[in-house]
């Protein structure tokens, strides 16, 4: 698994420098795990060339299926790397039971607020999981708002020396040329494209 890991993070790393960055696909809590691991070796790798990436999230099944773990993920370059634990402004903890919609009402709501990068952290599959479709749906909370969403993954370890996987989630305008995040949805009241990889890159369900 983690060699599969490793081959995505390549491939995504080599589709920023080329201009041609990569969308991620995942089918399940365990790819999507693995997906996101891969995003943050890549800015690893990234980072000699002074290059960074974001990321945002789509779940096209999700309005017929809420429980869905089909993910694509849109990537960008950005050609400066900034220390984004100097700009976080509202902190969360995702746990494997979190809401997603009552997640992303809370970071909805920072984003309204001004508050431009939010982290929100989690360890395990259904943690990330649950994190990644609760930006998605906050970027649907915010369409009204012509605010959108991008975050940037980055690992960190626990006291206990688990692995905490950390979202910076920022908040800017929409993008002209970003992924439609569907129909705009009001927040719940109770609360690699690189040559020679394919356009399309699989994260492969596995272990994680």
């Amino acid at each position: 698994a983690e060699s599969d890991i490793q081959k995505v993070s390549g491939y995504v790393a080599a589709g920023i420098r080329s201009g041609h960055p990569a969308t991620v696909l995942a089918i399940s809590d365990l790819a999507v795990n693995k997906a996101i691991k891969a995003l943050a070796l890549a800015r690893n790798f990234l980072a000699s060339d002074s290059l960074d990436l974001v990321a945002q999230p789509t779940f096209p099944e999700f309005d017929k299926n809420p429980s869905t773990a089909n993910m694509q993920l849109t990537l960008q370059a950005k050609e400066t790397r900034i220390k984004l634990d100097d700009k976080v402004t509202a902190k969360m903890m995702v746990s494997q039971t979190s809401q997603p919609s009552s997640v992303a009402g809370a970071i909805a709501s920072t984003a309204r607020e001004g508050k431009h990068v939010t982290k929100v952290s989690g360890m395990g599959p259904q943690a990330v999981l649950r994190t990644v479709k609760s930006i998605y749906l906050a970027r649907r909370y915010l369409q009204d708002n012509s605010l959108d969403l991008s975050f940037v993954p980055e690992f960190s370890d626990s006291e206990n020396g688990l692995t905490v996987m950390n979202f910076y989630v920022l908040a800017h305008a929409p993008r002209e040329d970003g992924p439609s995040p569907g129909t705009a949805v009001p927040v719940p009241a109770a609360q690699a494209q690189a040559p020679p990889p394919p356009a399309d890159v699989q994260a492969e369900a596995g272990d994680a």
